[in-house]
């Protein structure tokens, strides 16, 4: 024999009142702020590149370096988008295992792109010491340039509940940060491994932790 246990009138009010508390989204209300996204990101990387220019010697580079240099950034930071903004099936973001694959993947690819493949251009000082030295203001300029990046990712996910908003603010700040990285591989002049790495890559890991302790505190 089932016995069934009802919700006492107190509880089923607390519960509706709680219901009714959640802000409704319209329809297609996720699709309308990717749009917005997109567009806003758009202008601000266009508005940047024109502020702080292509390098002068682009002309003059390798071509086959610079072709599978900015088509793996473009790749790495569509990627990350993706996989960061997707909602899923169930409106609670995409799996563990795809936002774990770009969150450790794509950040130890790039890392490969930027130690193997190299655009050129003027070497860097070979004295480690000098290396943070000519770094910092790349990184810096990465930094500005992703973060109003990630703010405008963090508004298309904001009112849904995801699973796994940790991973979710990682990869947004990893997408932030590589469109940021294309960005001043376009612009910057210095050419070298050491460089790239931390002027260029480094500052990702940063903006990944505040993307994710953004996502878990909203």
């Amino acid at each position: 024999m089932s016995i069934t246990h009802r919700p006492s009138s107190g509880a089923r009010d607390r519960f509706l009142q709680a219901a009714a508390r959640q802000p409704v989204s319209r329809p297609r209300t996720w699709l309308r702020r990717v749009c917005l996204a997109a567009l806003a990101s758009m202008v601000w990387l266009l508005t940047m590149l024109s502020f702080l220019g292509i390098r002068r010697d682009w002309h003059d580079l390798p071509a086959p370096a610079v072709t599978a240099t900015m088509v793996a950034l473009l790749a790495a930071a569509l990627l990350a988008s993706a996989i960061g903004l997707a909602r899923g099936r169930a409106m609670v973001g995409t799996t563990t295992e795809s936002l774990s694959l770009a969150a450790w993947g794509v950040p130890l690819l790039l890392l490969l792109l930027v130690v193997v493949v190299d655009p050129g251009g003027t070497p860097t000082a070979a004295a480690p010491d000098k290396l943070v030295l000519h770094a910092w203001p790349c990184g810096l300029l990465t930094l500005l340039i992703a973060l109003p990046l990630m703010g405008i990712a963090l508004l298309v996910l904001r009112g849904l509940t995801l699973s796994r908003p940790r991973l979710a603010g990682a990869c947004l700040g990893l997408a932030a940060a590589t469109w940021a990285h294309l960005l001043i591989r376009v612009h910057c002049a210095v050419g070298g491994p050491g460089h790239a790495v931390l002027g260029h890559l480094l500052p990702l890991l940063p903006l990944m932790l505040l993307g994710a302790w953004a996502m878990r505190r909203r």
